[in-house]
């Protein structure tokens, strides 16, 4: 009887490779993920160690002080790292990945030290250096993800997933401090802190650094950093205000008292469970909608429920204002970490330590009005509501948006043609890519072709409606130099690149056509002459 071949019951690689993905992520990413994570539990131990009498234990009058002391003190560092930290971290040799090493190495230092200097004066300045090799790290760490990760879908879901795991490890952190100090005292926490950098920095230095790109001039410089990204940071810079100030409304609801802490509480946990929620949706509406669309329902979405809240105001109100602005913070998080990857390498470190300025000092805005007003909940959430709509107003005329049409094609679920919306901006930032190797002629060509596409999708080219006047003053330039009559030089580049910039945001349609992406691209008689 012939024996049946013995089979070897192997664990399966597929359930394997998709466990690995739930915990750490996208692949490319993965590195960074657990570095992050590490990072986070050392940031909750000194976290909680510096916590205790800046608010809950003095008077409502004397905590306002040192909540705006302490805002000015979380703003000073980044204010001083971006001008620096900026463009070292497009100059280095080692990249993103040594300053994220460095900062990490540099706070296990300052730890150490603030083991025997809780009660010192030297704890101010120890403080106030960990304060500023975190925020260096925060600026690496995001210029690194979009190199390590750059296609659009995927970077979204491994921004998403590096904000779970730092969020969930951050919380187990906070625990596990709260036990040391239990069990040894507060004395422990910064020895505990060292130790996970010192982890943390171990990880970092397996990260792919990849390749860094050559240095470029600066007239390229300044030409390369994409309006989409300008235009979204101002968005977004809302929202961190009306965060800002959300957070310290909630908190000196809790503080005053009335017996309705409980509600403001739950607000602020509504906040942060809106937030983890945003990082499970964001890549969801990014399959769906282009990235400025994203961010323009970001701010239409707490904007309305802000209004109707201060029109209803209550225990469910608060916590909805509460969540949907948590989420909505969230998502325009995740859809940045889209728009840096539209940025060079050569400038992004730069471009990023910049935006994140803004969003910090948008932040601390926030929040320094809320305290020093210290206005009552329904007044405060009155003016975040204000806020909100008058940015998404002004970000639907931006992008010559109606938001009637919007609604009405986001409720029946119409969908928009991303492809043909990012498609020239993505040319423009290859036409700056290619000029970086020191091709012009090529940065120019890709350039016309910007304003070609951008053409087609414009329901004006069928009407002769004429180009920017930017892009008509260099069109005799251009065909010169696309026949080859004329050399390009960098200067040339800068020129043409901004006013195809001109051209292409004029041509943007207020309602975006639906764009067969098979159908070959013809440029109209405009673009043509």
């Amino acid at each position: 009887m012939a024996s049946r071949p013995a089979t070897v019951d192997a664990p399966e690689p597929p359930r394997r490779a998709r466990l690995s993905e739930l915990v750490l992520g996208p692949p490319a990413a993965r590195r960074l993920t657990l570095a992050h994570g590490l990072d986070d539990v050392a940031d909750s131990a000194i976290n909680l160690s510096l916590v205790g009498s800046l608010f809950f234990s003095v008077s409502l009058e004397a905590s306002r002080s040192r909540i705006l002391l302490y805002l000015l003190l979380t703003a000073a560092p980044l204010a001083l790292v971006a001008p620096l930290v900026g463009p070292l971290l497009d100059r280095l040799r080692a990249g993103y990945r040594g300053v994220v090493v460095a900062s990490q190495l540099v706070r296990a230092l300052l730890a150490l030290a603030l083991a025997s200097s809780l009660l010192s004066l030297a704890f101010y300045p120890l403080v106030f250096g960990v304060l500023l090799s975190r925020k260096a790290y925060a600026l690496a760490k995001t210029a690194l993800l979009p190199q390590l990760v750059p296609e659009r879908h995927e970077l979204v879901r491994a921004s998403g997933h590096l904000a779970r795991v730092g969020t969930v490890l951050g919380g187990a952190g906070t625990a596990v401090a709260g036990g040391v100090i239990a069990i040894g005292g507060v004395t422990w926490l910064p020895l505990v802190a060292a130790a996970g950098y010192l982890v943390a920095a171990l990880v970092s230095t397996t990260i792919d650094g990849g390749a860094r790109p050559s240095p470029v001039a600066g007239a390229i410089v300044r030409a390369e950093t994409p309006p989409s990204v300008r235009q979204a940071a101002v968005s977004v810079a809302a929202l961190r205000a009306a965060s800002g100030a959300l957070t310290f409304l909630l908190a000196l609801a809790i503080k005053r008292g009335g017996g309705d802490e409980w509600i403001f509480a739950a607000a602020l946990v509504a906040a942060g469970v809106g937030s983890f929620l945003g990082t499970m949706v964001s890549s969801r509406l990014h399959r769906r909608l282009p990235t400025d669309r994203v961010i323009l329902l970001a701010l239409v979405v707490p904007g309305v429920i802000s209004a109707f809240g201060v029109l209803t105001i209550g225990s469910g109100a608060i916590v909805a204002i509460a969540a949907t602005i948590g989420l909505a913070g969230s998502v325009a998080s995740r859809t940045m970490d889209v728009n840096y990857t539209r940025v060079p390498d050569s400038v992004r470190g730069r471009v990023i330590a910049w935006v994140e300025l803004g969003f910090q000092l948008a932040n601390v805005t926030g929040a320094v009005l809320a305290v020093s007003a210290a206005p009552s909940p329904r007044l405060g959430f009155a003016v975040v509501a204000v806020v909100l709509v008058l940015a998404a107003l002004a970000t639907a005329s931006r992008m010559r948006v109606s938001l009637r049409r919007e609604a009405g094609r986001w409720l029946l679920g119409t969908p928009i043609a991303t492809d043909a919306l990012d498609l020239p901006f993505a040319l423009l930032a290859e036409a700056v890519r290619v000029s970086e190797r020191g091709d012009h002629r090529m940065a120019v060509v890709v350039a016309d072709a910007a304003v070609r596409v951008a053409s087609v999708a414009d329901d004006s080219a069928s009407t002769g409606a004429l180009p920017a006047p930017e892009w008509i003053a260099v069109a005799g330039l251009v065909a010169a130099v696309v026949a080859g009559r004329t050399e390009a030089s960098a200067a040339t580049v800068v020129r043409v690149v901004e006013a195809a910039d001109a051209a292409v945001r004029a041509m943007r349609p207020a309602v975006d056509p639906a764009v067969d992406p098979a159908a070959p691209v013809q440029p109209s008689s405009e673009a043509a002459s």
